[in-house]
């Protein structure tokens, strides 16, 4: 197609869209936008006029997504960039098996009550009788009926009817979940998660209400002989205002973390510092978006916006007061409108990023490969997702792949040639983030795993095979960042307890409805049953969990913010995290 029939058809499909009612806008756009993106895929990538085929494409396309959520009418977009070729992959329907148990329990009580007088009567029975058999039928299966691959996958695994691959090798242990699972527990609330190849950085709240900024790493190389192996690291970074922005330089061992108004750095260390060892003081006032390093050693920090003029911090004796060294250089993006909120580095161009905005301000939903170390050029624009883009993630395996995770409960495969994703995976259950990604090549196989803010749940999809291959618990916790260590064979995954408040409490909890195949040992006659030293029983339960307790073969709960660890290993020991301590009990009513 030409550039010119390509224009007409954009125009075209523009005017549909701002045709359609409110009340047509979630049906028919997905379908509109399938169309503008087949024009791209008609389009010859060799022409000269291709990278401009797809700029005004993408505009078409922005207008859709836009329009789409700006009527209110429309709260998520199902995927339209997937063609046969380039499918969508499905996962199990969770959505079904999120809300049935939570039916089934609420209407109980209800039936119960209503049909008291006729609770005898043969006709009341029959229809009781058939009301939970349907029920049965809908409800996921006991994990005891699900299939288990191999006796040393992980407890914590859940696998569906797909076939497993048994390669020997690292992707075997991958493939089958034979996995050692541990946690740390994060003294504070993580507010990004950022890794390079030696550590995982965590700028964090803490402090009175998380007013605090405080700064979380671990050494991936430093390993230790406890259950976890990373050694977690603490520095008072000094900031006026929360910590959000982070990454490392890795030539000079250094950790830059930023809030609204300056970058500080840190020594990275193997000692334990809990003051940080403070290098450098950066003003960066006109400039609030993430922070890289280049191979050149330059520091950058992208977007431009507004500063504040305060700090929600009451310890004010703690803030470092210096104003912070003023900017070498400024970069002018050849684009203007860009400004970057997420980036990471291109798995086959040194000096490039991959670069995201904030759809919710530029109204653009597509993403660059930018040029850093030529002037902030433009290389190729990315598009086809209906959200904005929650995470990047790369890897040695494939110079020429990378994944995302967007903000329409959606994970793609991209390759870094073609401006449409090559694979679309339906990663949860809609309307939530996929914050969490990690593209690994074990074996050289490639495999996705994949995290949601709501979903509770860890996916691995095997790319090759085009399927869901299993899921992995992490104590019905959210997901807000994954990584993946090569050297041990690792992922690590940086979870939130949505159940905690900011003062550390946990609420809307009850006592774990064990199934028959977990309950403890019989209490004998004259024994105590097993209470925690709070007078509750040990093992608790989140009201409002998305599984319920059979879900897994066993019963788990963080209760806490956690950094889990699962180690894939030939022979993995039955290692399972500590069980959280969350109670029955809620916090105290004047906080």
């Amino acid at each position: 197609m030409t550039l010119r029939s390509v224009k007409e058809a954009c125009k075209g499909l523009e005017g549909k869209l701002y045709d359609l009612g409110e009340d047509d806008l979630g049906a028919r756009v997905p379908t509109l936008l399938k169309e503008a993106c087949a024009l791209v895929r008609r389009a010859d990538p060799a022409d000269p006029a291709f990278p401009d085929v797809v700029d005004r494409v993408s505009q078409t396309v922005n207008v859709g997504i836009s329009l789409a959520y700006g009527s209110g009418q429309v709260n998520y977009l199902p995927s339209f960039a997937h063609t046969r070729r380039f499918p969508l992959l499905q996962g199990p329907n969770t959505l079904f098996h999120i809300f049935t148990p939570r039916i089934h329990e609420a209407l109980l009580p209800a039936i119960n009550a209503l049909f008291e007088p006729w609770k005898t009567h043969p006709l009341f029975i029959v229809a009781f009788w058939i009301f939970n058999c349907v029920f049965a039928l809908a409800l996921p299966k006991l994990w005891d009926k699900t299939p288990r691959p191999s006796p040393s996958s992980s407890r914590l695994s859940r696998f569906y009817r797909h076939p497993v691959p048994s390669q020997p090798g690292a992707f075997q242990n991958v493939s089958q979940a034979r996995c050692e699972i541990s946690s740390d527990e994060a003294f504070s609330e993580p507010m990004r998660f950022v890794n390079n190849r030696s550590c995982i950085v965590l700028p964090s709240m803490g402090g009175y209400k998380q007013r605090t900024p405080i700064l979380t790493y671990y050494i991936l190389d430093d390993t230790n002989q406890q259950p976890f192996p990373l050694t977690v690291r603490h520095a008072d970074v000094g900031l006026s205002d929360l910590a959000y922005a982070a990454t490392t330089d890795e030539q000079r061992k250094l950790i830059f973390v930023a809030d609204s108004y300056r970058i500080k750095s840190d020594r990275i260390t193997g000692k334990i510092h809990k003051m940080g060892l403070p290098m450098h003081s950066l003003a960066s006032r006109k400039h609030t978006g993430p922070l890289a390093v280049l191979t050149s050693g330059t520091l950058l920090r992208g977007g431009e916006g507004r500063f504040k003029q305060d700090s929600w911090r009451d310890d004010y004796d703690e803030i470092e007061g210096s104003a912070g060294s003023k900017h070498t250089s400024i970069i002018e993006f050849t684009d203007s409108s860009v400004s970057p909120t997420v980036w990471h580095p291109h798995p086959g161009l040194p000096g490039t990023m991959l670069c995201s905005s904030d759809p919710a301000e530029s109204q653009d939903w597509s993403f660059i490969s930018l040029d850093l170390e030529h002037g902030g050029k433009t290389l190729s624009r990315y598009f086809g997702n209906g959200g904005g883009i929650c995470d990047f993630s790369t890897s040695a395996g494939d110079p020429n792949v990378f994944a995302t995770g967007a903000s329409d409960d959606h994970a793609r495969l991209h390759d870094t040639r073609t401006p449409l994703p090559v694979l679309t995976f339906c990663a949860g259950t809609g309307q939530e983030d996929c914050g969490g990604i990690a593209l690994v090549h074990p074996d050289g196989v490639p495999t996705l795993f994949t995290g949601l803010t709501k979903d509770q749940v860890i996916r691995l999809w095997d790319i090759r095979a085009r399927k869901m291959i299993y899921e992995l618990s992490t104590g019905n916790n959210s997901v807000n960042g994954m990584t993946w260590a090569n050297a041990q064979n690792a992922l690590y995954v940086s979870t939130t307890c949505s159940f905690m408040d900011r003062n550390g409490y946990t609420s809307g909890y009850h006592r774990a409805r064990l199934p028959a195949s977990m309950l403890p040992e019989p209490v004998p006659a004259g024994g105590m049953p097993n209470y925690d030293e709070d007078g509750e029983f040990d093992k608790c339960w989140p009201r409002q969990a998305i599984h319920s307790e059979g879900y897994w073969g066993e019963v788990f709960d963080a209760g806490h913010h956690r950094l889990f660890g699962y180690a894939f290993k030939s022979n993995p020991g039955p290692i399972v995290p500590e069980y959280g301590r969350a109670t029955v009990r809620d916090p105290p009513s004047y906080y």
